[in-house]
């Protein structure tokens, strides 16, 4: 059960937390609509939040098993590219879902748009890390704040951050199919 509802309630999580960020006036029964929400995108979300978990894996066990080799100049140079490749691909997993529950596209183009997002606008992937480590930081120093504001402070940060690009997603998206 956990392991098939974990990216619908994360999704759910973000649609819930995309209507208080764009429609803060309307009065919505907050349990009505993330379980509407998980309901509505259980199949979607789950085979993309199980491909990002697929291609991590991939990417953490090419890193590891290049870790065992004798550090050659090539096997240096592919460790490094290993880890740029998996930094991008942990911040496109931080965008996946604000992407998701704002537009309705095809399974593949949220990855591309996720993707696209961090490599054109740096700027706020920069934003985000700062928030993110602020945050850990917070969690830290006062360890209590997790159980109360842990996954959903977090995801506020990249719901809002994300929603700082969506105009350009939108252009982007109306224009090449992203």
């Amino acid at each position: 059960c956990f392991v098939l509802g974990i990216f619908p309630a994360t999704a759910a999580m973000f649609a819930v937390l995309r209507k208080r960020i764009f429609v803060p006036d309307e009065e919505v029964s907050i349990i009505k609509f993330y379980w509407n929400a998980f309901k509505r995108e259980f199949w979607k979300s789950n085979l993309i939040g199980y491909i990002y978990l697929f291609v991590g894996t991939i990417l953490f066990v090419d890193i590891k098993v290049i870790q065992q080799l004798n550090f050659t100049l090539l096997h240096q140079f592919i460790f490094y590219a290993l880890i740029l490749i998996f930094f991008v691909y942990l911040l496109t997993f931080l965008y996946i879902f604000p992407i998701f529950v704002h537009f309705q596209m095809k399974t593949f183009s949220y990855i591309k748009c996720s993707f696209i997002l961090v490599i054109g606008k740096p700027l706020l992937s920069l934003c985000l890390i700062i928030g993110l480590m602020i945050i850990y930081y917070l969690f830290q120093l006062l360890p209590g704040l997790i159980p109360v504001f842990g996954v959903s402070l977090v995801a506020f940060l990249l719901m809002k951050i994300a929603a700082l690009s969506f105009p350009q997603i939108k252009t982007l998206n109306s224009n090449i199919e992203c």
